[in-house]
């Protein structure tokens, strides 16, 4: 059997495990986490979902030793992420691991991860499933490797733990890493997060690439404004409401006449069975490398570690998840 590992059993931790249910070739799945609560609703979850592949499964507090780990999944919150990883490695050598983000809240844990894993040889990703789902795959397809514009708004929907995704998915688009921040538009103060101990803002990202290329990102800390993406350029012109699966498109060739489309946008259970499936057969997949994930990464949360430094715990420079 194929030995898969979950560390971090909360909300997105047992929604990965659910998945791993629909994957075909026969699992021996951990779930670690130290909070027993965690574990058991984990475990309801898991025995709610029907498989027909004989998965063992088994439930533990603690990091215990074994062979190699074909596939992990670090789904812990951010300020214990590195942790995690250590005694993840420790425990056994791991061959494929998929990180969540945000990554760590600090930025010397960046740099000691990427040594750990380079190490133990450890092809790893970070889960920004953007790039795997069809309708954005479809919009690549079509306006990939151009100068863009790409604007995301909407409703308190968590503006640095969601900006990750659209700022990434943007340099998937554009094929450019690097970008600078523009963070004159935010909010004044920043709010505490949905998650105790953790901080969010509000306002306007603006992330402006090489190639001219711009990303912003607005949530509004009010109303209840659903979350839209706009991707265009002088060509073509994409809307995507996920909250409904519908996408709009208008282009030059049309004179501009908008097009209703079904969208399609995978649930997280059914990216990370891909994921795994993928995983296991060619140590490949579709999400965001490790190193180019870094860079984004600090791209966004140094300017943003300035902006919160008077409001956040010295520990974390980056008291976001």
């Amino acid at each position: 059997m194929r030995r898969v590992k979950i560390v971090g059993a909360g909300q997105l931790g047992s929604r990965h495990l659910q998945a791993l249910k629909a994957v075909a070739t026969p699992l021996d799945i951990t779930v670690i986490d130290p909070s027993a609560d965690s574990l058991r609703v984990a475990e309801e979850r898991y025995n709610a979902v029907a498989s027909d592949t004989p998965h063992q499964i088994s439930f533990s507090s603690e990091f215990e030793k074994t062979g190699d780990t074909d596939v992990a999944i670090v789904a812990t919150s951010s300020n214990v992420r590195f942790a995690a990883l250590q005694r993840l490695v420790d425990a056994s050598p791991v061959k494929n691991l998929v990180l969540e983000k945000l990554l760590f809240n600090r930025k010397d844990e960046y740099t000691a991860a990427a040594e750990l894993l380079k190490a133990g040889n450890v092809n790893t990703w970070v889960n920004c499933p953007m790039r795997m789902m069809p309708v954005y795959e479809h919009i690549r397809s079509i306006v990939g490797g151009s100068r863009l514009s790409y604007r995301v708004t909407g409703s308190q929907f968590g503006l640095v733990t969601n900006a990750i995704h659209y700022i990434d998915h943007a340099v998937h688009l554009t094929g450019e890493n690097a970008f600078t921040l523009d963070t004159s538009a935010l909010d004044n103060a920043p709010i505490p997060s949905k998650r105790a101990g953790f901080l969010e803002l509000n306002g306007t990202l603006r992330a402006t690439f090489a190639n001219g290329s711009q990303c912003e990102v607005t949530c509004y800390p009010d109303g209840d404004a659903p979350v839209i993406v706009e991707i265009f350029n002088e060509k073509h012109r994409f809307i995507v409401r996920e909250s409904e699966r519908k996408l709009w498109y208008s282009s030059h060739a049309t004179s501009w006449a908008w097009e209703e489309q079904e969208a399609q946008i995978p649930f997280q259970s059914q990216l990370t069975t891909e994921v795994v499936n993928r995983l296991l057969a060619t140590n490949e997949c579709g999400l965001t490398p490790y190193v180019s994930s870094v860079e984004t990464h600090l791209s966004l949360l140094d300017p943003l570690a300035v902006v919160v430094r008077t409001h956040a715990d010295e520990r974390n420079q980056y008291p976001f998840t």
